[in-house]
């Protein structure tokens, strides 16, 4: 299999998160985040520089910074096409970032034709397929309760509320740039009814839109002694209609959406840890690809929903991670390669592959350090795909 390097030395980077599509239109220019470090824990004033790598020269093109990011999750860098009119009338496409302002998280969205930038109000995590929305989450809270995905801050851990009322997840308008709370972390602990997580520092994680832009997934988690509990949930873009789907007390891990009402998800919630697919407020669980996926991984389906992209965490004593696809219907895997992972990148300054889909199905691109250096590669896919 070809792996090619998209991004290029001196400087280190990466996208970040899977499940997003990070090409534009042409699927010529790749998002990226671009920094001088990547062996440590972003810093409140650690840089990284914002733009695109194009995928003909391989040179990024920086359109602004941000220190708003984390190395899991880069700074969930989205394309919003079609949410403005330019003075010709014409749709445009942007593309987003998190950043900070005035002590307060939000978002950019830069016009790449033009250079232009606009602030919406909230840290996006995730944007919807059919309408001019996101959700947003506050990585602020983050930081405090799991630094991994969250952003550097000076504020105090101690001064942030365990299960408030005032926070959570919230609704963002990419044509205005309002924000508004639709649900908070008080609610969902109250529905979950599960008195072991009562006045706990809790948050909210990895947003999902469904296919067709009606329902949402979120992690709620829980901070333990050590480690933390997780349950999932579904809920309308207004916050209507919140049922929950696993309860605290499971092994709960990555998830994707196949239809408007069928979820993947890597969980113990049947047996062993491993995939299993569900329809949204049924419970009718069932294992998928036992055997020949790993029991867990950033898994997305691709655009034809026939196949399934997945990673491993670093395996054995070589640390290698695995990037493969897997055909749904013929039960069967095709490993892309194995990429060694050197001991230092554990913990918050590990690089999970987190593949990714281009819109038309016939590339992917991933994240590694097996080179030393910390780039983002491209496979194309066999046509037999």
């Amino acid at each position: 299999m070809d792996i090619q390097k998209l991004s290029t030395l001196p400087k280190h980077h990466f996208f970040g998160y899977y499940g997003i599509n990070p090409w534009d239109r042409t699927t010529r220019y790749h998002l990226a985040l671009e920094t001088d470090f990547h062996t440590h824990r972003p810093l409140p004033e650690d840089v990284a520089n914002v733009g695109l790598i194009d995928r003909e020269t391989h040179q990024f093109i920086r359109y602004a910074k941000t220190n708003a990011f984390n190395l899991q999750q880069g700074s969930m860098m989205h394309w919003i096409d079609g949410t403005t009119v330019d003075d010709k009338n014409k749709v445009s496409s942007e593309f987003t970032f998190n950043d900070w302002e005035d002590g307060k998280l939000v978002s950019r969205a830069i016009n790449p034709s033009t250079g232009t930038a606009r602030t919406i109000q909230g840290a996006i995590a995730a944007v919807s397929p059919t309408a001019p929305i996101a959700m947003g989450l506050n990585y602020a809270r983050m930081a405090h309760c799991r630094a991994v995905v969250g952003y550097a801050t000076d504020s105090e851990r101690n001064n942030i509320e365990t299960q408030p009322e005032g926070d959570g997840l919230y609704r963002l308008n990419l044509q205005n740039g309002s924000s508004e709370l639709v649900l908070s972390i008080a609610d969902v602990i109250r529905m979950s009814n599960d008195a072991r997580v009562i006045g706990k520092r809790t948050w909210f994680n990895h947003v999902l839109f469904n296919t067709d832009g009606t329902r949402l997934l979120f992690f709620c988690r829980v901070r333990q002694e050590k480690g933390f509990y997780t349950s999932l949930w579904t809920v309308n873009p207004d916050g209507s209609d919140l049922e929950m789907q696993i309860p605290f007390g499971h092994r709960v891990s990555h998830f994707d959406w196949r239809t408007p009402t069928r979820i993947l998800v890597s969980s113990d919630i049947i047996d062993e840890m491993g995939f299993i697919e569900f329809t949204d407020g049924r419970r009718d669980f069932k294992p998928i690809g036992r055997g020949v996926l790993p029991n867990d991984g950033h898994a997305s389906f691709s655009p034809n929903r026939e196949w399934l992209l997945c990673d491993t965490y670093p395996r054995g004593p070589e640390r290698f991670a695995e990037l493969m696809v897997y055909n749904i219907a013929e039960n069967r895997k095709i490993v892309f390669g194995e990429f060694h992972h050197d001991e230092q990148f554990t913990g918050d300054i590990r690089c999970d592959l987190h593949p990714r889909w281009a819109p038309d199905g016939k590339t992917v691109t991933f994240d590694s350090v097996h080179d030393g250096s910390r780039q983002i590669y491209l496979v194309e896919l066999p046509s037999s795909n």
